[in-house]
């Protein structure tokens, strides 16, 4: 739904789910104007409150608690029945923020975020992790009502594993860990490595630099591919060289040329490692293939 002409997405589920803990009851995601002070506000369920941009003041458990800053990236963990109050009427807006309220988060392993003094608890998220999770439970039941349940706690899961990395920090807080680039799985390095051959037949190949390419040692790299392929990186190349090969040869490609655009020296080099390969000669192959 609009605002006062901004962005307010979300929905809750309230087909009942007993069975099924921890469970999302409700997702939001918006930009909203900045309006005064709140009253008191408490959830008897959990509420994880993240501010996309600077949404001000909050402060936790009584009336005359310090205030603490809800800065960019900067997510509150409320257990149930926590009191908090905030205040955003110094900003001039808009202000941007996403929450989910939720059930079991002492199953899911959160009560170690909570600050024992705070009762609440502040998890810090320099590369903005959360909000992608976030932004699709909102969406999932702006746009499929209760049929979106399963999207949202499956991002609600997400939320759940990213939390379980936060790393405390001296003042109270936590911290999500950065991004790291993903490092190839096993079959990434195979459907990489693959790729690559079949845009370099008839190139000079070096396990070297197919394994630079990746961004790995040459020894994992061979490691990774064998476990996968059955086979060695070279003896893979080697045998997509032999098929490419075989069809230059049935076109009518002199000897010299099919060696020449499949990586070998020379046709003398090519046909040994044909004859190697198929257990005849090139033209053996093409006369059988021809007759």
């Amino acid at each position: 739904m609009a605002e006062r002409g901004l962005s307010w997405i979300g929905a809750s589920w309230t087909a009942p789910r007993p069975r099924i803990v921890p469970r999302v009851v409700s997702a939001h995601y918006c930009e909203r104007l900045p309006w005064g002070p709140t009253g008191r506000i408490v959830y008897r369920r959990w509420v994880l409150d993240y501010a996309r941009s600077d949404c001000g003041l909050a402060r936790v458990g009584s009336s005359r608690s310090q205030w603490w800053r809800r800065e960019p990236r900067m997510a509150h963990l409320y257990p149930p029945g926590t009191p908090y109050w905030e205040d955003v009427s110094a900003l001039r807006g808009p202000i941007r923020e996403a929450y989910v309220i939720f059930d079991g988060g002492l199953e899911a392993g959160l009560r170690r975020l909570l600050n024992p003094r705070g009762r609440f608890g502040r998890i810090a998220d320099p590369a903005g992790q959360l909000d992608s999770p976030l932004r699709e439970m909102a969406q999932a039941g702006q746009t499929l009502g209760e049929d979106g349940f399963w999207q949202a706690q499956a991002a609600l899961a997400r939320i759940f594993d990213l939390l379980a990395g936060a790393a405390p920090q001296a003042d109270g807080t936590f911290v999500l860990p950065p991004v790291r680039p993903a490092s190839p799985s096993t079959k990434g390095v195979v459907e990489v490595a693959e790729k690559f051959f079949r845009a370099h037949l008839a190139e000079k190949v070096t396990l070297a630099g197919v394994a630079r390419q990746l961004g790995m040692s040459v020894s994992s790299f061979a490691h990774q591919y064998a476990a996968e392929a059955g086979q060695s990186p070279m003896a893979a190349l080697a045998a997509r060289r032999i098929e490419l090969a075989k069809s230059l040869l049935l076109r009518g490609l002199k000897m010299e040329t099919v060696a020449r655009q499949t990586g070998f020296f020379d046709a003398f080099h090519f046909s040994k490692a044909f004859k190697r390969h198929c257990g005849l000669s090139p033209s053996s192959f093409r006369a059988s293939c021809l007759k």
